[in-house]
């Protein structure tokens, strides 16, 4: 989708469609044969309107094939050939196989002794979807009378794709390695891949991604992976494309002079020797051959229970972290003691390699769900159920298994007038798929359907434990995806590169007007205990109008995105705060500075002057006085929060900046400008806050070393502060966490947004993602 149109769905959908999530993909065109003579019928949709009886060949046009009941396969084009023949004073009008129409027709000369008739005719058709359809054919023998004959044919793909070329297997580490292929071909369209680890279960991705990261393999061993394409029937690739690779060795332990101990984590290391006080009055430390840190001994001297030690002796520990560092990444650490009058007395010196992050969400189920459902859909499913979500979703009444998870329901009549989804309709009848719908809603309510041309009032949703959604195909076909609520977001991420749209399926309650808007918008893109009550500092109510919150200067939608950063933050942190008893809760007065601070840096984020609401797409990482893990990091909590305006706007403005910077790996957009991780220890940056070294205490800056704001890269010094020496291991492994959870790569921005009543709470840091779906958790603080 072009950025313009991106642009004007967004513009207009928070008045329009306060909680209508769609994508958009060209639509496949039909290709017109040369010698085809195109009728245009204005008059009536696509069969509509009989004048006589149904399947019956009569005096204005035959239908000669496919057959009734009969069972048609695509050819290698993926169309199906429908032919007859029409009188000499009718007219053809259109064919079309379900709500696929077409107006092209090649014409030929009429059956042989049969004089009534005047030609024969033919057009070529893809079928929206595979499986049952019904086909009508329409002509018109005089102004204002039709004919029509309506087939039921099941359509076939009997064509498996072709093979997988180009498999090959790289970043071999000793657990794991990347594979990647090229894209394959189908006739009539491809649902995704399935890679298999030596001969084991096979693990599925979308057809746009042509990639499978494999995980939790031994050091030095061998392995056999094979690709093959899947297409929307089922079929596979005749021979699966194989190659084999070994694993590397296991990385050896840390490498290490006798009493250097070295403990590495995910963003970084902790360096640990014992001093020699009458030897040494100091020690200069390097990574990488590179100076990292040059300090007295006092400084870093701890006892046995982590308190500074006073007087350092040689029962006590020197501790120094070694941050921030990158994940799954080996580093050389040196250090040298210092006399009193600068010479080395000893030297100590060793290797490790950091750690890495597992992920919240395994993005091989997210594959799996966003192919399948693709695969459902194109091979006449009605209904896709997740494989998470299968023990708690009941099947339809009477639905036919066509793959694990994928039914086709015996009665969709109800729904079939609705998708692919267009507007939006109270869906008051039922089928077998709405009573589904019905099954798995909360009590009292039903399903609604929206999409982006919707113009009517906000219902109003409460909470569910799934989130259903329509997944459609370009060709129009759709099945409905059921899955938890985190699943169908990620999936909903992935639905460009699934080949599909999307749009939300919600259970709610109609007839609450526009003055729910921003209670629907909460409620459905964030389910969870908290709702349009909840919001106790929102003011909200149904007779209030949506456009009338001047604070955040509702303008066609320009603050859709902006309300999806305020909502996850509310959510998630009032959860948090009622799992683990925080001190925590929004009032008036905090609630209008979040408003505020999302407001800068949504304005940051677009790089505006004047307020301006977020744009598509954007990754937000939330501080807090704990890391996500639980681990202490209140000073450098505090210390992002004061720097950025302690709760109001930042001092000096320019600072605003601060709020969007860019992942900067290992630090390469300071050293391409001539600084070193130390910088503030150098004299161009004297004095400044941590000219004095105090025992047990570190020196703190942001914006982050790790981004291209680090040290004065925005045209004003960083901010820096003396912080407790525990805390800084904890603050760098949340961040490198951040950054491998929410896929935040090297030059990719993303918004800091610091909530100083949340750090004062004592409240974990967490992070999430925003796309067209909504938002989701992708750095999700870990349960005490």
């Amino acid at each position: 989708m072009s950025g313009y149109r991106r642009h004007r769905y967004f513009s207009r959908s928070i008045r329009m469609t306060a909680f209508a999530v769609a994508i958009l993909l060209p639509l496949s065109m039909i290709s017109q044969p040369a010698s085809a003579q195109v009728v245009t019928e204005t008059q009536l949709p696509a069969c509509a309107d009989p004048s006589v009886p149904d399947d019956v060949n009569h005096a204005s046009i035959r239908l000669e094939g496919p057959a009734a009941g009969s069972e048609v396969a695509v050819d290698a084009n993926g169309r199906i050939a429908v032919s007859g023949y029409v009188h000499k004073q009718a007219t053809m009008v259109d064919v079309s196989v379900e709500k696929t129409t077409s107006t092209s027709f090649t014409y030929g000369p009429p059956p042989e002794g049969v004089t009534d008739w005047s030609a024969s005719w033919t057009a070529s058709m893809r079928p929206p979807r595979l499986g049952p359809v019904t086909v009508c054919t329409r002509a018109q023998r005089e102004p204002g009378r039709y004919a029509r004959i309506l087939r039921d044919i099941t359509v076939l793909d009997l064509i498996p794709p072709s093979n997988v070329p180009n498999l090959a297997v790289g970043t071999i580490t000793a657990t794991g390695a990347k594979v990647t292929w090229g894209a394959a071909t189908d006739n009539y369209g491809l649902a995704g891949y399935e890679v298999t680890i030596d001969g084991g279960t096979p693990h599925r991705t979308t057809v746009g991604t042509r990639s499978y990261s494999i995980t939790g393999v031994q050091p030095s061993s061998n392995h056999t992976v094979s690709v093959v394409a899947v297409d929307l029937a089922g079929n596979r690739s005749k021979t699966p494309a194989t190659t084999s690779f070994t694993t590397d060795a296991l990385p050896p332990p840390p490498d290490v002079d006798a009493g250097l101990t070295l403990d590495p984590d995910e963003g970084g290391a902790m360096a640990s020797w014992h001093p020699n006080p009458a030897t040494e009055a100091s020690y200069r430390a390097y990574l990488d051959g590179e100076i990292y840190d040059h300090f007295e001994r006092d400084q870093l001297c701890e006892d046995g229970n982590g308190n500074v030690a006073s007087p350092c002796t040689a029962d006590s520990v020197i501790k120094l972290p070694i941050e921030p560092l990158e994940e799954y990444t080996p580093y050389a650490f040196r250090v040298e003691a210092l006399s009193a009058d600068g010479t080395v007395v000893r030297e100590l010196a060793g290797d490790f390699t950091t750690m890495i992050h597992v992920d919240e969400l395994s993005p091989a189920v997210t594959q799996t769900t966003a192919s399948e459902a693709s695969q459902c859909a194109g091979a006449g499913g009605d209904i896709y159920i997740a494989a998470s979500s299968r023990a708690s979703v009941p099947v339809p009444s009477g639905a036919t298994q066509i793959f694990l998870g994928c039914y086709r329901a015996a009665d969709t009549s109800c729904l079939d007038a609705v998708l692919p989804p267009s507007g939006e309709k109270l869906v008051d009848c039922a089928d077998d798929l709405t009573r589904t719908l019905f099954a798995i809603a909360p009590s009292g309510r039903g399903p609604v359907i929206s999409s982006i041309d919707d113009t009517q009032p906000r219902p109003l949703l409460l909470q569910a434990a799934v989130v259903p959604i329509a997944w459609c195909l370009s060709s129009g076909a759709c099945a409905t995806l059921i899955a938890p609520v985190a699943e169908t977001a990620a999936a909903a991420a992935v639905a460009p590169v699934a080949a599909a749209s999307i749009s939300w399926w919600v259970v709610g309650l109609g007839g609450l007007g526009l003055g729910a808007a921003l209670g629907t918008l909460l409620a459905i893109l964030f389910p969870g205990t908290i709702g349009v009550n909840g919001l106790i500092e929102y003011p909200i109510s149904h007779d209030v109008d949506f456009e009338q919150f001047d604070n955040w200067g509702l303008d066609e939608g320009e603050w859709y995105n902006s309300l999806k950063v305020y909502a996850e933050v509310i959510k998630t942190t009032k959860l948090v705060a009622n799992q683990r008893n925080l001190p925590f809760a929004w009032d008036s007065t905090e609630d209008a500075r979040l408003k505020r601070i999302i407001d800068q840096a949504c304005t940051a984020q677009r790089g505006t002057q004047g307020k301006a609401g977020c744009d598509d797409d954007i990754i937000v990482y939330v501080p807090g006085a704990k890391n996500y893990k639980g681990a202490d990091m209140t000073e450098t909590g505090k210390h992002i929060v004061a720097a950025m305006g302690d709760g109001g706007y930042p001092q000096p403005p320019t600072r605003a900046v601060w709020f969007y910077p860019a992942r900067s790996a290992g630090g390469q957009a300071a050293r391409a400008k001539g600084h070193s991780r130390g910088w503030f220890g150098t004299a161009a940056f004297k004095p400044n806050a941590c000219d004095v070294r105090v025992p047990g205490q570190t020196c703190d800056e942001f914006p982050f070393w790790s981004t291209d704001q680090a040290v004065d890269l925005t045209g004003q010094v960083a901010s820096l502060k003396l912080v407790s020496t525990a805390e800084s291991l904890p603050q760098a492994n949340d961040i490198n966490a951040f950054y491998g959870k929410c896929k935040v790569s090297d030059k990719t921005k993303f918004v800091v947004l610091p909530v100083k009543p949340w750090v004062e709470a004592g409240g974990p840091s967490f992070a999430f993602k925003l796309s067209g779906g909504g938002a989701s958790l992708c750095m999700t603080p870990v349960a005490p």
